[in-house]
């Protein structure tokens, strides 16, 4: 009578699985060191894997920050076009959309700007890195740019005043953002979402109600 013996377990997990793992724990040590003092080490420890299989996954340190890039940019873009689907059809509905998409609790968190602006800070150096960001930015760039043009009377600088309004727009956010991030004990994420909101009532108040809902 033969022995019955269990199947053994499987020991390693889908590729995408490991390398999950990886990045998050590239998130994790970037928002604690920055780039300089983050090590493969610091990330395959937090990861709980072997030096092995970050060589396995990624060719180099820098292919693991490419796709870490990757994945902020992706979930970010993942959160704001949801928000976007969701949202009415008027202009102001679809840009307010996108402003509570920068401040949903997924991604506007104290860690992921860290690595947010470790990122941005080195896009000079490392070409590379803006490419990677603007994949996925440009088209939220060009909604909200498309929504400031539905809004903006014509006239003969419509073209510079549209595009006027959507970098400030874009700047509003980036230094709600910024002061999250270095202020976390005098700034909220819902309040700054709501100045973003009360900002775009001022630049467009033909379009937006009196009040702004939460």
């Amino acid at each position: 009578m033969g022995v019955k013996t269990t199947p053994a377990k499987r020991r390693t997990a889908p590729r995408e699985v490991r390398r999950k793992q990886l990045i998050m724990a590239a998130i994790d040590s970037i928002s604690k060191r920055g780039f300089a003092e983050t090590t493969l080490r610091h990330v395959t420890e937090k990861a709980n894997l072997s030096h092995g299989v970050v060589n396995y996954h990624f060719d180099s340190k820098e292919a693991l920050y490419d796709a870490t890039l990757g994945f902020l940019t992706q979930e970010h873009y993942s959160v704001w076009t949801h928000y976007l689907d969701a949202a009415g059809p008027t202009p102001a509905e679809r840009i307010e959309a996108i402003i509570r998409a920068d401040f949903d609790k997924k991604i506007c968190t104290r860690k992921r700007l860290a690595v947010w602006f470790a990122f941005w800070g080195q896009a000079k150096y490392r070409p590379n890195y803006l490419k990677i960001h603007n994949r996925f930015d440009n088209e939220r760039h060009d909604e909200i740019a498309t929504c400031c043009a539905e809004m903006t009377p014509e006239g003969a600088n419509q073209s510079a005043e549209i595009a006027r309004a959507a970098r400030i727009i874009e700047s509003m956010v980036d230094g709600a953002w910024l002061c999250l991030m270095l202020y976390p004990e005098v700034t909220d994420r819902e309040v700054s979402r709501d100045d973003c909101l009360h900002t775009l009532r001022n630049m467009f108040p033909d379009h937006f109600p009196t009040k702004i809902s939460n």
